[in-house]
């Protein structure tokens, strides 16, 4: 008889958590993103609000290679904050400026919006992950993401909220509708939105 196989507390503790170097560019990139996009979309909507442009590249007067170049290193540095922000002093740092931003009016408008959009998609907070039919009318279905399975807050127990993406555009609508009209589906949400997005012309396996 063999006996049972004895883990060490390496394979037990660290063995378990490492990740291959294609999970951990993934991982540190989507961090480096949750991070980078609001920042950089609250930084551009003032600088068009303000119209100071002079930190913009005219990227018509670079050539390839540069451009190559400059979006590598954009990526890097993505990758590069993500794996910074794992550690706990720089989480704590960037909830203090977040703190200061929350108190300006109106920065704290675009920025938290942003950034709300930001972990819906990427985040660990994503919310389209639970694809759903939407029964509109008899006969009629929409398909779209389940994003609030709760209403209780507008005095609606009995609904949810469902974004409806829109065909050939990253755009959609929200809807509130009777839980009784929702139909959830057993598909991959990213198999779902190519779906959506192509005006039903992907198949669906």
């Amino acid at each position: 008889m063999n006996s049972p196989k004895k883990y060490t507390l390496y394979d037990q503790l660290i063995k378990a958590r490492l990740k291959t170097p294609g999970q951990l560019f993934v991982e540190y990139f989507l961090r480096g993103i949750l991070v980078v996009l609001p920042i950089a979309i609250t930084i551009g909507i003032l600088s068009w609000i303000l119209k100071s442009v002079g930190g913009y590249f005219d990227l018509q007067k670079l050539g390839f290679g540069t451009i190559i170049l400059y979006a590598l290193g954009v990526v890097a540095s993505i990758i590069l904050i993500g794996f910074i922000t794992r550690g706990v002093f720089v989480q704590q740092l960037l909830g203090f400026f977040e703190g200061l931003i929350d108190r300006a009016p109106g920065l704290n408008f675009i920025f938290g919006t942003t950034k709300d959009m930001t972990e819906a998609f990427v985040g660990e907070k994503k919310k389209f992950t639970k694809p759903v039919v939407v029964e509109i009318e008899a006969g009629v279905y929409k398909i779209g993401f389940l994003t609030q399975e709760k209403m209780d807050m507008l005095n609606l127990p009995d609904c949810c909220t469902v974004y409806l993406p829109y065909s050939y555009t990253f755009t959609g609508e929200i809807v509130i509708v009777q839980k009784s009209k929702v139909h959830s589906i057993s598909i991959e949400s990213g198999t779902v939105t190519k779906f959506v997005l192509s005006g039903g012309a992907t198949n669906i396996k």
